[in-house]
């Protein structure tokens, strides 16, 4: 029952750091310039992580002014996005951590009926 409960501990706050980020990579995209809003506007979300995610590898030093806004930008959306993708997998191994626990003790039950003095019949 405690790894249960540090498996569930360990999920609840990838799901909070995973809803944090989603948070920033929203406003990071609402504060930017209007050229990288229009290009991932109408994205679900699925698609603007994994457009995102692209951009953590434009990683050019040699630009100033608006374009090294802009690639600063890119960058830190593609940032996001990878932690996004890495909380997501942490999430779902850990349900998975979770379910095998519960999958066990559901086998290990009797049925409903195996205490009772007669067996229901059979439909």
């Amino acid at each position: 029952m405690q790894i249960a409960r540090m498996c569930k501990l360990a999920k609840s706050s990838a799901a909070k750091a995973r809803t944090q980020a989603v948070n920033q990579l929203k406003a990071v995209l609402d504060s930017a310039d209007p050229k990288p809003r229009e290009e991932l506007a109408g994205l679900n979300n699925a698609e603007l992580f994994r457009t995102c995610a692209g951009f953590a590898g434009d990683s050019k030093h040699d630009e100033d002014g608006e374009k090294a806004v802009l690639r600063a930008t890119r960058i830190t959306l593609g940032l996001l996005s990878q932690r996004i993708g890495q909380l997501t997998e942490q999430i779902q191994g850990l349900e998975g951590r979770l379910a095998r626990p519960a999958e066990r003790h559901a086998r290990s039950c009797s049925p409903w009926w195996a205490s009772a003095r007669t067996r229901p019949s059979l439909c």
